[in-house]
């Protein structure tokens, strides 16, 4: 089967819509993105995979050069110049540098894996060959229609030819009705058993009796995507083509969020970005390919089938699956371009539920596949990553261990260190900013630290839950990441552990200075001190910033079911002239300019380039600007037609309507970021525009 455009196929489809993917492609090669403009950081990733540029790809090499050089240039100095002889003295000094060298070889590892990040499209794909089919498929459980219209709406408007399905666990009429109104077919299942996995498996069972029984298309690849990950024109057209390769059994995209702020946003690409755009984009070649990630993801149904469906033996059935499509000798590819966009956790407590449950299944598949005895039918780079990367989950762990080690040493009153105090220091703190910035030039800037600190942190108790479950292998449920807004806006409370932890190395630090300044008895010499407080007092930074943004009113919860966006635009508000303030798939707010006749009830808003929507007025404002009235709108509950326009006009955005936003970028890129970072700064740098062929 070959996924090749046709010289001439034929085309059942709508052509005006097939226009518009064209003109969508088309207009975004076009786009000069400048620094300052406000865009989210996926918004420089929509172009398809290329290689890598020859700057980013020399910084990384240094980068990490750099990081290797300045830890083992210090491993070194410690070794030769500042270890006691003999006694307890020495052996502690050993501990604490074995202690320091632990990162050594994870550093070298990963500077050999991500040497090169060089990624390729393959042909696209506008019109499938006769006999070809292809279903897109949306698990849903109990989101709100804010949340699964626009992935539902923008579904159905893909090309080339296809059918979307929607997967309803929540068995709600007005899904169905949703569906029926978007072209959408809707199926419901009478046993609802292994979630997710459990409902794509009765989908692919009701294709497959289907075809058998009543004739109907036999789907040679599905296509997922969680219900608020919303497809971007191109999805479907830029990836099919991998499956030209008959040996392909899955095509996995990286996983981007617009709703900018959430918790783990780093105001670039999120911390999601270190996994997606570097350390996946590096596994892009035989033998190192990537694993299924639950969502942006296209699979061939005949590798489903041999593999009998999708695993549920654990809580993450997309890695346990890849697992056995791997034991079968299929391939996996990676796909690395933006082709949709979802919704991160925006809380703290969405964002632990979301982790501790990957956590704990990957502790599942840990055992249930014995990854430690797996090379026999793995690729050893395979098998470095599917081993890493589920013992990684034991970081919270291997933390606090970073924490107890050099307080040990600390308590202990060895001397660890002949240097001097100031000298040690400056070693130390040399070492430590010189391997900090190889680190992110070899994670191509997606590294932001102080997030990246904090979020470590945070994650503590998802460890001591992964090592807790490997001694007692209790049954474990699917808990499903809530998408919906509540009832109150409460801010989030740290865990005790942490807050534990950081009362206790506030208290040694503290006590380590006075006895160094002679206020307390202590036998530990000033140098030696230093040597273990550096470490107590990097640690105690990271909580800190842990705690700081946990606590944050910025990741409180809210009431509100949508994602707002900060798009200004020229609209009208029942004909009269207004400016578009902000913007959800459930409503807006418009400034009405100053003497305008007030408005009431029910009004129509007219986007640019977009059909009229009837909303309902929820409150007016003066706007404290002083410059009019800031009208607020909402969209009827049951208008799906509504829903529609709104959530087209978002993610499919016509051309040049939006301020700000270059034609082919969708309206959802727009943030509330102020200024450039670095980071985003080498993205902008290296944007890629989409291919306008």
């Amino acid at each position: 089967m070959s996924f090749a455009t046709p010289p001439s196929a034929p085309h059942n489809h709508s052509t005006a819509r097939h226009a518009r993917a064209r003109s969508w492609r088309a207009e975004a090669s076009s786009a000069a993105v400048e620094p300052g403009s406000r865009l989210a950081g996926w918004a420089f990733l929509l172009g398809p995979p290329r290689a890598e540029s020859s700057r980013s790809r020399l910084l990384a090499h240094v980068g990490g050069l750099t990081a290797i050089f300045a830890l083992v240039a210090y491993l070194s100095w410690r070794v030769v110049f500042t270890i006691p002889a003999g006694g307890w003295n020495e052996a502690a000094a050993w501990l604490l540098v074995g202690f320091e060298a632990l990162p050594l070889l994870g550093l070298v590892v990963r500077v050999i894996t991500l040497w090169n990040l060089d990624s390729q499209a393959p042909r696209s794909v506008t019109e499938l060959p006769d006999g070809t089919a292809v279903a897109l498929l949306i698990p849903t459980y109990n989101e709100p229609v804010e949340v699964i219209a626009p992935t539902i709406a923008a579904g159905c408007a893909l090309e080339p030819a296809h059918q979307t399905w929607v997967l309803d666990d929540g068995d709600r009429d007005w899904v169905e009705q949703l569906c029926r109104a978007y072209g959408a077919r809707y199926v419901r299942r009478p046993v609802h058993d292994h979630a997710k996995a459990g409902n794509l498996n009765h989908a692919l069972a009701l294709m497959e009796a289907e075809a058998t029984e009543d004739g109907a298309p036999s789907f040679d690849v599905i296509a997922v995507l969680d219900c608020d990950h919303v497809p971007l024109p191109t999805f479907l057209t830029a990836t099919l083509g991998w499956f030209d390769d008959p040996e392909v059994a899955l095509v996995q995209g990286p996983q981007t969020f617009y709703n900018s702020g959430a918790f783990d946003d780093d105001g670039v690409t999120g911390e999601q970005g270190v996994f997606f755009h570097v350390l996946m984009a590096a596994r892009n070649h035989d033998g190192a390919g990537p694993f299924w990630c639950g969502s942006t993801s296209l699979l061939r149904t005949s590798a489903l089938r041999e593999v009998g469906g999708i695993a549920t033996d654990t809580i993450v059935e997309d890695m346990h699956t890849t697992l056995g499509l791997i034991k079968k000798g299929w391939k996996t590819v990676y796909h690395h371009q933006t082709l949709a966009v979802g919704l991160a956790p925006a809380t703290p407590e969405q964002y632990l539920l979301q982790r501790r449950r990957w956590g704990l299944g990957s502790m599942q598949v840990l055992t249930r596949e014995r990854l430690w005895k797996a090379k026999s039918w793995m690729s050893w780079r395979n098998y470095f990553e599917y081993l890493s990367g589920t013992l990684w989950w034991l970081e919270g762990v291997a933390t606090i261990l970073v924490f107890l080690i050099p307080a040990a040493i600390l308590i202990s009153g060895a001397q660890t260190s002949t240097a001097g105090p100031a000298t040690f220091a400056a070693v130390f703190l040399t070492m430590f900013v010189l391997r900090m910035w190889g680190v992110r030039q070899l994670f191509r800037h997606h590294l932001h630290l102080p997030t990246a600190f904090a979020l470590r942190i945070f994650r503590i108790p998802v460890g001591v839950s992964c090592l807790w479950w490997l001694l007692t292998r209790r049954t474990l449920e699917f808990d499903v990441t809530p998408k919906a807004g509540v009832s109150a806006r409460l801010r989030g409370r740290p865990p005790r552990i942490v807050v534990a932890l950081i009362v206790a190395v506030l208290a040694l630090l503290v006590y380590a200075l006075a006895g160094v300044l002679d206020l307390v008895p202590w036998r530990a010499t000033a140098g030696a001190t230093i040597a273990s407080a550096a470490w107590l007092v990097l640690a105690e930074v990271g909580l800190v910033l842990g705690v700081v943004r946990v606590m944050s009113p910025a990741y409180a919860t809210s009431r509100r079911n949508a994602h707002r966006i900060a798009v200004r635009a020229n609209v009208s508000l029942d004909g009269a002239v207004a400016e578009l303030v902000d913007i959800s798939v459930g409503g807006a707010a418009v400034l009405l300019a100053e003497g305008a006749e007030p408005v009431t009830g029910r009004v129509e808003l007219s986007l640019p380039g977009a059909t009229p929507v009837p909303m309902t007025v929820v409150r007016t404002v003066n706007d404290p600007s002083g410059g009019g009235d800031i009208v607020s709108l909402h969209v009827a509950d049951d208008d799906w037609g509504a829903f529609r326009t709104m959530s087209m006009w978002l993610f499919h955005t016509p051309r040049n309507v939006v301020d700000g936003i270059p034609p082919g970028v969708p309206a959802v890129a727009a943030t509330r970021e102020r200024g450039t970072s670095r980071a985003l700064a080498k993205l902008i740098a290296d944007a890629r525009p989409l291919d306008g062929g």
